[in-house]
């Protein structure tokens, strides 16, 4: 267990006695990046200030008023550590075979989430399955880490990278990852709660997400985290 995930569990326990539900919080470090997001090649070390996020970029070649239409990729979890699920060890994830079940529903739930928000009539984009349209974007989305929450705790993590490319010549235009904790004061978890914290980050990133493709309407790309220490 690292120093951040050490901290935030005891901060869990100091501040419990006033948290109800599900909580989100911001891990002091980012999480280290995955050969899906070095691929890109951009600087995973920059981030854009009206973001967010631990790690924002885009391509100063991208015409932004160009695109039009965009493509969500179903969400992976290819990328995820092979040894991570034992940080989430519990009568509820009792070997990895369960964890990867679990990390497979919060992907199908966040591909439906991310379809959600980029409906909303906010976003600039229109979504589509044609990559041959002119002025279309490829979003692919991985995450790269998930821990569930569990009684004693109440803690778990997500972390995500996205890339964003040109549908017409592969290149590359955006990247984006972050990395976030939850504080769960559920009481009794269940295969339906154990998962109802993470669900809060996927939607809150989807959210963002979709409100980065209009810079009119959101200079500033805001969050609603809670920061527990």
């Amino acid at each position: 267990m690292n120093a951040a995930m050490s901290i935030l569990r005891l901060a869990a326990g100091l501040f419990g006695f006033v948290l109800t539900g599900c909580t989100v919080g911001k891990i002091a470090t980012s999480a280290p990046t995955s050969p899906f997001l070095a691929v890109t090649g951009a600087d995973t070390s920059g981030r854009i200030a009206r973001l967010p996020f631990d790690h924002s970029w885009r391509s100063p070649k991208a015409e932004a008023g160009k695109y039009r239409n965009i493509v969500i990729r179903p969400v992976s979890i290819n990328w995820l550590r092979k040894e991570q699920w034992g940080e989430s060890e519990s009568p509820l994830v009792p070997d990895r075979k369960r964890y990867m079940k679990q990390c497979g529903v919060l992907a199908s739930y966040w591909t439906k989430s991310l379809r959600k928000a980029f409906s909303s009539p906010l976003c600039s984009y229109y979504i589509t399955e044609n990559t041959s349209q002119p002025g279309t974007l490829i979003l692919e989305v991985a995450l790269t880490e998930v821990t569930f929450g569990s009684a004693p705790s109440g803690l778990g993590s997500m972390a995500f990278e996205a890339r964003v490319k040109d549908a017409a010549t592969g290149k590359y235009a955006a990247t984006t990852a972050d990395r976030r904790a939850t504080v769960s004061k559920i009481a009794n978890f269940n295969e339906k709660t154990l998962i109802r914290a993470n669900q809060e980050i996927l939607d809150e990133w989807s959210q963002q997400l979709m409100e980065v493709s209009n810079k009119e309407l959101f200079p500033t790309v805001r969050s609603s985290i809670f920061t527990p220490f």
